[in-house]
Parts: structure tokens; C-alpha cells; sequence
């Protein structure tokens, strides 16, 4: 059986006295590819953001591999085996490709383990541009280099905050086809999109929010068969 790598059960948590999360749960099994979806505003970023350790959890638990995790901070989740992929890309843009991605680069124990040759195999046009400057990028390229930096932390599981946002169809395309790879290669992964199609194709298991709640938990063959669901929490 897979193990469980990351957890999640009844997790409240919020901004100030505003609370945003009501009881959230998930689980992310090794090799699994799990979306998180609902409209804007209804929590999938806090829920992400309450994982990293950017936010304090109120109620509930985070478990990694079975131990606790929540109350910890950022760099000590990261350093646990969970790459972040940030809402926004948030690449360093007074360093080179290069530097973005030694940067905070984590040896791996295998050998498999990420290297830049890899990473510039995986993408190829960020080989092209490494001593470019990260606002020398184009948007994709911009993605591609932070989804680079995560794997450059050789991560059991990788989170991914809105993997297309902002893209071009070509561009996303592409981020599309490296993470169906990255899933293929044996990678958990954790991921918001508003791109149904391509979260339905690429993941095996779907959580929907709505006002900080889970209402729908299923695989892909589930909530396609059900037109009804997705027009009532996914529709624009």
C-alpha cells in the first residue's frame, strides 16, 4: 500500500480574527496527484499557506509521515521533503536562472536525485537562459525556474499554488506536460489550477472548497460524471 505522506485533518485557521478555514481535511498518498479547487477566495491558497507554515494552524493537525507538523516553521517544512511552487512564482530577480536554483538547492539521497542537469533537461529553455536574470524572464520561463527550484530541493512532495496562472495556452501546455512527467516519475503532487481539463487528466484524486469547507472529495472519473457539481462549485 502507498504510504501517506502528508495529512491534513480538520484544520481551522484565518487571517487575524477574519477565519477563512472550517475543518479542512486531505491526504496526499507517494505518487499521488491531488487537486485543490473551488472558486476564488475559497481558502485553497490559506489551506497552503497554513502547510508551508506561513500560517499558524487554529484547530486540527498537518501530519508528514505521521508526525505533526504544524507549528513548525517554513524552512523546517521545506527541509522535510515539500517543495513549494508560490502563487505569483516569486523567482529572486537579481539573481541569475543559475543562482535561482542553487540557491536553495537540498542534496538528494538517490540516484535520482534533482540535479541542474536534470532540471535543464526537464526544461530545456531554462539551460538556454541560466545566466539571464530572473526578471529578464518571460512569465513561463519565470514558472518553469521556480518549479526548478522546488525540484532542486529533491521534495517527496511538490506543491504547486496556481501551477498556469497567467500563461499563455502553449506556455501551459508545457507546465502541463513537465508535471505529467515530474507525476510519472514517481513525485507527489499537491496542486491549484482553474484549468479543470488539465487537473482532471493529471490528478488522481480531487478536494473542492467552498467558504473554507471541503463539500466534494473523489477521483477524476467521479466529478467528471457529474456536470451538476462542477457547474455548482467550479463554474465561473
Amino acid at each position: 500500500m502507498s504510504e501517506v505522506l502528508l495529512q491534513i485533518d480538520n484544520l481551522t485557521t484565518g487571517y487575524g480574527a477574519s477565519q477563512v478555514l472550517f475543518g479542512v481535511s486531505l491526504r496526499v498518498q507517494t505518487g499521488q496527484c491531488v487537486s485543490l479547487q473551488g472558486r476564488n477566495g475559497m481558502g485553497k491558497s490559506t489551506t497552503i499557506r497554513a502547510l508551508m507554515g506561513m500560517l499558524p494552524a487554529w484547530q486540527g493537525q498537518i501530519l508528514w509521515r505521521g508526525q505533526p507538523m504544524h507549528g513548525q516553521s517554513p524552512h523546517v517544512i521545506a527541509q522535510k521533503g515539500i517543495g513549494l511552487v508560490p502563487e505569483g512564482r516569486q523567482v529572486f530577480p537579481n539573481l541569475t536562472v543559475w543562482e535561482n536554483l542553487v540557491a536553495t538547492a537540498r542534496a538528494g539521497s538517490s540516484a535520482q536525485s534533482w540535479t541542474l542537469e536534470r532540471v535543464f533537461d526537464l526544461f530545456p529553455k531554462l539551460a538556454q537562459r541560466r545566466s539571464h536574470f530572473g526578471n529578464q524572464l518571460s512569465g513561463g520561463e519565470q514558472q518553469m525556474l521556480a518549479i526548478g527550484r522546488a525540484l532542486m530541493t529533491n521534495p517527496d512532495l511538490l506543491v504547486l499554488d496556481e501551477a498556469t496562472e497567467g500563461l499563455s495556452p502553449l506556455l501551459r501546455q508545457e507546465i502541463w506536460q513537465s508535471l505529467a512527467l515530474l507525476k510519472q516519475q514517481g513525485i507527489s503532487i499537491l496542486v491549484t489550477d482553474k484549468n479543470l481539463k488539465q487537473l482532471l487528466e493529471l490528478c488522481d484524486h480531487h478536494v473542492i472548497l467552498q467558504k473554507g469547507q471541503v463539500v466534494w472529495s473523489g477521483d477524476s472519473e467521479s466529478l467528471i460524471a457529474d456536470p451538476a457539481l462542477r457547474q455548482r462549485y467550479l463554474a465561473a
